[in-house]
């Protein structure tokens, strides 16, 4: 394949620090909240281990569905987009997503509705990169819906 017809793509991945600090302090809030649900099981009644045990399940489910948030998108000019996260890499096209929100401030998560699940992605609004990405995005489909992104 001749490099001319090989789209352009753009790349955008969410600062380093955002991520980390992200993860750190969301490890740091389920080992508290954890140590603190250990405490109260060995105080309590038997009556109160089973809800105690459903709390720990639904933390530890929360922070396996928080490494699935995307950490770093490419768009190319032909529309393909590929989100990739710790756990995962979605691969779709911008026809395929019908909705996009951005954060209510400048740092937080754009949640794009797909065909088939929601992904969400970090985000420090206002970037150079990230802008170009979400005008590639808009130009491949003029039919997505921005909510609260200016690019």
């Amino acid at each position: 394949m001749s490099p001319k017809t090989i789209p352009e793509s753009y790349v955008y991945q969410a600062p380093v620090f955002f991520v980390r600090a992200f993860y750190f302090f969301f490890g740091v809030f389920i080992i508290v909240d954890l140590t603190f649900l250990v405490i109260i099981l060995n105080k309590s009644e038997p009556s109160y281990r089973f809800p105690i045990f459903m709390l720990t399940f639904i933390l530890i489910f929360m922070y396996y569905f928080s490494t699935a948030i995307s950490h770093k998108i490419e768009v190319w000019g032909n529309g393909k987009i590929q989100l990739t996260s710790l756990r995962k890499v979605i691969t779709t096209k911008a026809e395929d997503i019908a909705y996009m929100q951005g954060p209510q401030i400048p740092i937080g998560f754009i949640k794009m509705r797909l065909e088939k699940e929601k992904a969400f992605l970090f985000a420090k609004m206002g970037t150079p990169s990230l802008n170009k990405v979400l005008k590639t995005i808009k130009t491949a489909d003029p039919g997505i819906k921005f909510d609260r992104i200016k690019y």
